[in-house]
This record gives C-alpha cells, sequence and structure tokens, in this order.
C-alpha cells in the first residue's frame, strides 16, 4: 500500500468512525425527543424517592438504547461511509492537497480507490450486525417504549392459525423478561389462559386444548402445557371424551407470535430464519417475508452505490466548486434514499395476486437499476 493509500484509507477511517457515533447519536436523541414520555415514568418520581426513581429512569434509557443503537445502525449503514467519504474528499480539495496529486500525475480516481475498498469491506459489518448480532438481541430489541418503566410487555393472543388449522388464543403471551401484576419474571416464552380450538380440513372444530399456561421447549420444539385438558368430539353427535395432555406440538413459535404482534419483528430475525419461516406451509407474512429477504441481498449493493453517487460531486480538482458539488451529492442520496422507501412501502402491495412471489424482489432491485448506472456515468464524466 503506497503513502497515499494509506493516507486517504486512514482519514477515511477515523472520518467513518466520527460519523458513525454522531449519526448513531442524532438518531438517538431525536427518538429520545419524541418518545420521552413514553420512556419515562414521571409520576413515580417522587420527593422522597426522587434520586433513585431518576437513576433507574436513566438505566433504562441507557439500556434501551444500547441494544436500539444496533437497529439504527443497520438503517445509517449506507450514509455514514457518505458522510465519511465526503468528508475525506472535501478536505483533500480543502487544504490542496489534491493539487499536489494531480501535479505529481495521480487521477482523481486513484485517489478515492482507498475509500471506495474501505466501503466495500466494511458493509461486512452490516451482514455480521444482521445475521449474528441483532438475531441474538431479539428479546431486547423487541420492547416497545413504554415496556422499560413499566417492566411488562405481555399482550394477547387472538386466533393465529397453525399448519394443522388449528387456532390459537392466550390471555397473555410473556416473552422473556416480562412479568404480569407484580410476578417474577419468566426465563422461557410463557401463554397464560390458552386455549386451542383443533379443527379438520373443513375448518370444523374438532376438539379444544385447555391450560392454565404453557411453556415453549426450545429444545424439544413444543408447547409445554400445565394442567391442560383436550376435549374431543366437538362434532354435532359426537361422543365427546376427555383426556389429559401435557404438550402441544404446532408450527405456532414464539417468534411466529411476535410477528403476528408486529411485522417489523420480521427485520430481527436471520436470513436463515426468514428462509425457514417462508418455506414452511401457511407461514405468516409471507409478502413481508419476502421483502426483508430481498432487501437483505440488495442493500449491501445499494450502499455502495450510494457511495459511488456521492465520490463525484465531492471529488473535484477546483476548490471553488466544494459547495455547489456538496448540495449535489445531498440531493443524489436524498432521491436515492427515497427511492429506497419508496420501493419497500409497495414491496407489499404488488399490482396483480400473480405476481405476489415476484413483486418484492423487483422492488428491492428497482432502486440499484435506477440509480447503479447513474452511479457509473458520473465516475467516468470526472475531469483527471
Amino acid at each position: 500500500m503506497r503513502i497515499i493509500d494509506r493516507y486517504v484509507f486512514f482519514s477515511f477511517l477515523r472520518n467513518y468512525l466520527i460519523s458513525f457515533m454522531v449519526l448513531i447519536g442524532m438518531y438517538v436523541v431525536l427518538d429520545m425527543v419524541f418518545h420521552f414520555d413514553e420512556l419515562a415514568d414521571v409520576d413515580s418520581i417522587s420527593d422522597a424517592g426522587g434520586l433513585a426513581s431518576t437513576l433507574e429512569m436513566l438505566k433504562n434509557i441507557v439500556d434501551y438504547y444500547f441494544y436500539q443503537s444496533f437497529l439504527f445502525f443497520v438503517h445509517l449503514s449506507g450514509i455514514i461511509p457518505v458522510v465519511a467519504a465526503a468528508f475525506t474528499l472535501l478536505r483533500l480539495s480543502r487544504f490542496n492537497e489534491l493539487t499536489a496529486l494531480l501535479a505529481a500525475g495521480v487521477p482523481l480516481l486513484r485517489v478515492a480507490a482507498p475509500v471506495i475498498i474501505a466501503s466495500v469491506v466494511l458493509n461486512a459489518l452490516l451482514i455480521v450486525d444482521q445475521e449474528l448480532v441483532i438475531p441474538e438481541m431479539i428479546p431486547k430489541l423487541s420492547r416497545s417504549h413504554n415496556e422499560m418503566h413499566k417492566g411488562s410487555n405481555h399482550f394477547p393472543v387472538q386466533a393465529i392459525q397453525d399448519e394443522n388449522n388449528a387456532l390459537l388464543y392466550a390471555a397473555r403471551f410473556l416473552p422473556p423478561g416480562a412479568r404480569h401484576q407484580g410476578e417474577p419474571p419468566v426465563t422461557k416464552p410463557t401463554m397464560k389462559e390458552v386455549d386451542v380450538i383443533e379443527r379438520d380440513e373443513k375448518l370444523t372444530p374438532v376438539a379444544k386444548i385447555t391450560a392454565p399456561s404453557a411453556e415453549w421447549d426450545q429444545r424439544q420444539g413444543v408447547w409445554k402445557l400445565n394442567n391442560a385438558t383436550r376435549v374431543a368430539g366437538l362434532h354435532p353427535n359426537a361422543r365427546t371424551s376427555t383426556e389429559t395432555v401435557s404438550v402441544w406440538a404446532t408450527s405456532i413459535t414464539p417468534q411466529e407470535i411476535d410477528l403476528y404482534r408486529n411485522t417489523d419483528f420480521v427485520e430481527l430475525l436471520s436470513t436463515e430464519r426468514i428462509n425457514q419461516l417462508i418455506d414452511r406451509p401457511k407461514s405468516f407474512g409471507t409478502a413481508n417475508l419476502q421483502r426483508v429477504k430481498h432487501s437483505r441481498f440488495t442493500q449491501p449493493i445499494m450502499n455502495v452505490i450510494l457511495l459511488l453517487l456521492a465520490i463525484p460531486c465531492v471529488l473535484t480538482r477546483e476548490p471553488g466548486k466544494l459547495k455547489q458539488g456538496a448540495t449535489i451529492c445531498l440531493l443524489l442520496t436524498g432521491l436515492a434514499m427515497g427511492s429506497i422507501f419508496m420501493c419497500q412501502q409497495i414491496a407489499n402491495t404488488p399490482p396483480k395476486p400473480e405476481l405476489a412471489a415476484q413483486w418484492p424482489a423487483v422492488m428491492a432491485w428497482v432502486p440499484i437499476f435506477l440509480f447503479g448506472p447513474l452511479s457509473v456515468y458520473l465516475l467516468d464524466r470526472i475531469k483527471t
């Protein structure tokens, strides 16, 4: 590696770290401003225990945003290298360092090569974050703002259908760490006041399982029922029978219940798990699963295209055009990110039912087809 390559590389890396901290910090501050009333239980801060309550509130805020920062990085992974590259190249031009390089016969694109290579390599951080780090933090990341001080994030389950046409009802579903009305936090996904209605192929009820509680067994992949009874023979004129059951084998997992509660939950799953949900019969929210699956593949590519759109705008041999270039850079990257957002929004709504399987993939690739050729064209037009 040449001296100039090392100089540009380490300048870009330093600006990348600064951009990461600044943008993540701004994201956290803005989110906290809009949701501070949900994060803080102001009514609990009394004169007697004001200090202790304030410290507890700060602890909850730090605990919440520490885990959320990994998710914020996914949203900002495209703009962070753009900002870092812009500051790196603008600084080279501002202090006439590019002039010296041009006088030595170094092409402008050659100066930008370490920035492009470093950005491509740093995309690996996004893949590691999405596939390895975030899936391990799902219980922490699925918490809402107001659940931090309430200490409870249970919710009811209404009529989730599994692959055998059975319907699941539960008064409360408690993920690990949740608690209800002073009870100790649960260590495994738990359901309270469970009812399961088994149905045949014609969707006619044939049996009903009732249990005060059910706990998920990850190793066996079943729900362990507590004092459960199964009443069979619900057909008209059929003879009823009652038996005791201890487990319920079903395709409804705790992750499936979280998907039922919040469709954004799919963003936290690994690609391997998303593929498993898509391949399973009667999968819940297939269109949303397809959208996230294809966007996972195209996002690193689009991150590089955003960088290639920005570099020609700020890589100039004329320092007087830096402000104009920075404005064009902001406009182009804004349009590209806007197109990504719009395509993500309409990926779940295919124009025709027969296009449901292909539509999410098409929408994931549309921004690349629009701005990929434009980035190559702009790079080719750089005067060097």
